[in-house]
């Protein structure tokens, strides 16, 4: 007896067509890929369903897949964002802090030397903070290895570790930490849905042709 299993490909479901099953999906705002069609139409090739239903299936497994890597790319956005943020202000706060120090002891000198007060000009450049801290931050994103240790240094020697702001953003960024809390849910999800698929594989009807014998 030869056993042929059917396979049907969604182009042969007839009128049944994706924008049937479902109302056509709206481009969202801040995806990390706009490419949910091109992932969609090639997880489906892999999946191969035969049927309607595992064809519906199909596509609730496409869209848990997606979910999972959209939810990890935006953990990943807070995390950084969230860690550029924190070093950015720190290395502001401390960079301002030891300027007015500064200008604090050139005063007391200049005073001393009995300069007038009043017409002793501060020289705290707030640009030029500003701009070193952003220097810094691009050097501490730079693909290039040596640059981004020779940035984390210049911040370890002004006052701020990387790898401590990082360290506390892993444990305290909320917006990191609920991002991350989803994804046990819909990881355990998908391993059940991709059981019941395959088990839906499994039991589909199998033609039986007769096999003339030798």
């Amino acid at each position: 007896m030869a056993h042929d299993l059917p396979c049907t490909s969604s182009d042969e479901f007839g009128s049944l067509v994706l924008n049937d099953l479902l109302p056509a999906r709206p481009l969202i705002i801040g995806e990390f890929s706009s490419s949910y069609e091109t992932f969609r139409d090639e997880m489906l090739k892999d999946l191969a369903p035969a049927t309607k239903y595992e064809f519906l299936q199909a596509l609730q497994l496409v869209d848990l897949n997606w979910a999972i890597l959209q939810v990890k790319a935006s953990a990943d956005v807070e995390l950084s964002s969230g860690a550029e943020r924190s070093i950015a202000h720190e290395l502001q706060r401390i960079l301002e802090a030891q300027a007015e120090r500064k200008c604090d002891y050139l005063l007391e000198i200049f005073v001393e030397n009995e300069g007038d007060a009043d017409a002793f000009e501060a020289p705290v450049d707030l640009v030029e903070i500003k701009a070193r801290v952003d220097r810094i931050l691009r050097a501490l994103k730079s693909e290039n290895y040596s640059t981004r240790v020779a940035a984390s240094n210049e911040a370890l020697d002004i006052g701020i570790s990387p790898q401590l702001v990082f360290s506390d953003q892993l444990l305290n960024n909320q917006n990191y930490v609920a991002h991350t809390e989803k994804l046990p849910d819909l990881e355990k999800r998908i391993r059940q849905l991709s059981a019941e698929y395959r088990e839906l594989q499994m039991s589909r009807p199998v033609d039986i042709s007769p096999v003339s014998g030798g």
